[in-house]
């Protein structure tokens, strides 16, 4: 449980909209991402692949933020 608080929760104790907003678009990432695999060669719309890359940005993204967020409340940078 440790885990989830340290990761999912901001400095003052409060769930992250950030945190939580990666936690999502990374399942919803892997998720896509099985379904273009294992679909049919020739099945999956282009725009799909798109849609994965657009998840991993936005997971990576809100990622890079909390971290920035984690690391200028602690006074290490």
């Amino acid at each position: 449980m440790k885990i989830i608080k340290d990761t999912l929760k901001s400095p003052d104790g409060k769930w992250s909209r950030k945190s939580l907003t990666a936690l999502v678009a990374f399942i919803n990432a892997i998720a896509l991402g099985w379904i273009i695999v294992i679909a049919p060669k020739g099945t999956i719309n282009i725009y799909a692949i798109s849609v994965f890359y657009g998840f991993l940005g936005l997971g990576g993204g809100a990622l890079a933020l909390t971290v920035v967020d984690k690391i200028k409340n602690k006074g290490i940078a």
